[in-house]
């Protein structure tokens, strides 16, 4: 016998169905699961690179990759004594691709008698000019602020989630409560009074980040006046301080090196902290959680090829006369398994094929099914208190696809082979005896 018997009677066998409701109602679950668990696996892996990338591009792009501050004998931070020239000597590196000054003050803000924790942070208010003649002198919030070099000092910008929590809108006043012990040029034991300042909402913002939750952005000069931080006067002309410098870099996986060699470059009394330290454990664990939901939706894969076995099996013990007719005929014990290989072939590339489509629509689609879930049910499945995005990112790679199908189709043929086996040994004489 030719192969071309051999495809055509596992063909066969593969689209004539069984005349056995029980076995036809298993190989229906049986591809079904292998449908689900190919679909499932596509889209739940979509969905874990989707938050790899906004890790990288979207959250470490608005944090800073290095942040360097002045460390001084006595263990309190200072101010930089000449952050320009600080800079020049940082931009050099050619990892570097911005260095940005601030100062950061935490402390409450006040509205209408609502309270939320907020980080203050003061950035320059026309970056890579005023006090410094460097495009690269920039920060990744400020260029989303068309008017914020416009803004004043009694005013500042929030974030979105921030300002529906504390119900205010542009134009409107708050009042920012920071504690004076932690400001600079308190003695130590020295009681000093909360700082109090009142702030207009010049505009409003949204990254879609976690920083949502907590930050407020003021000019440097405010900021440092909260701080206590004063001017430097520098050719008789007064600049104003900084509590640290923020590095952005190219490549975010070399902050760690970077950060040591640009002390390297730098005189003694610096020390950094780069995001691996204040963001490192969230990144490590998506790459872990990445691994660990594809691991648990894989074995749905490793059940649904199980499942195939006993669909098989069924089949088999449908198909027994017609095994024996066969082998009267002059089929061979390896002919009967290679008819059964094929038929558990089809099986697998018809629930792979079918899985992988209903896997990449499911991809494509899945974050406007939970935006419009969300705004059909009137909630947030994504808080910005408790995750570090407010939605759900995908990003389905063909590779993943067809890494996702080659090992489905090596399952379903490694649970093919014990039913073509069983198959091979069917005995005509025992069968056809009570035929």
């Amino acid at each position: 016998m030719n192969n071309d018997f051999f495809l055509f009677v596992g063909l066969r066998f593969f689209t004539a169905g069984s005349r056995n409701r029980l076995a036809s109602f298993i190989s229906i679950l049986a591809i079904s699961g292998l449908v689900l668990g190919i679909a499932m696996l596509i889209t739940v892996l979509s969905v874990m690179n989707g938050f790899d990338r906004e890790m990288r591009t979207q959250i470490l792009g608005v944090i800073p990759h290095i942040q360097l501050f002045s460390n001084p004998d006595d263990g309190n931070d200072r101010s930089f004594d000449k952050w320009q020239e600080t800079i020049v000597r940082l931009v050099q590196h050619p990892e570097v691709s911005s260095v940005t000054p601030f100062t950061e003050v935490q402390g409450i803000l006040n509205f209408h008698g609502k309270t939320e924790a907020i980080q203050l942070r003061g950035l320059l208010k026309k970056p890579g000019d005023l006090y410094l003649d460097l495009d690269l002198a920039s920060d990744p919030i400020t260029k989303e602020f068309e008017d914020f070099e416009n803004i004043a000092n009694d005013e500042i910008m929030l974030p979105q989630f921030l300002a529906d929590k504390l119900g205010i809108t542009p134009g409107q006043k708050l009042a920012f409560i920071a504690p004076g012990d932690n400001l600079h040029g308190n003695s130590f034991g020295q009681t000093a009074l909360p700082i109090v300042r009142i702030f207009r909402v010049a505009g409003l913002f949204a990254t879609h980040t976690a920083i949502d939750a907590h930050l407020g952005v003021v000019s440097l000069v405010t900021a440092n006046d909260v701080a206590g931080l004063k001017p430097i006067e520098e050719r008789g002309e007064l600049i104003p301080s900084a509590q640290g410098l923020r590095v952005t870099l190219k490549d975010v996986f070399t902050a760690r090196q970077t950060a040591f060699e640009l002390l390297e470059e730098l005189p003694p009394g610096y020390r950094f902290v780069d995001w691996l330290q204040s963001h490192g454990n969230l990144y490590q664990a998506i790459q872990m959680s990445r691994k660990l939901v594809g691991l648990l939706v894989f074995l749905i894969i490793a059940i649904a090829a199980f499942n195939v076995v006993a669909m098989l099996v069924m089949t088999v013990i449908n198909k027994r006369p017609d095994i024996a007719i066969l082998k009267t005929q002059g089929a061979s014990a390896r002919a009967i398994l290679l008819i059964f290989l094929i038929q558990g072939a089809m099986i697998g590339l018809l629930g792979s094929l079918l899985g992988a489509g209903l896997g990449c629509l499911g991809a494509w689609f899945v974050s406007d099914a939970v935006t419009w879930l969300q705004e059909v049910l009137q909630i947030q499945l994504l808080n910005l208190d408790i995750y570090p995005i407010d939605y759900v990112p995908s990003d389905l790679r063909l590779t993943d696809v067809g890494k996702v199908v080659g090992v489905a189709l090596m399952l379903n043929l490694l649970a093919t082979l014990y039913p073509a086996w069983q198959a091979a040994r069917v005995q005509p004489a025992t069968v056809l005896r009570y035929e």
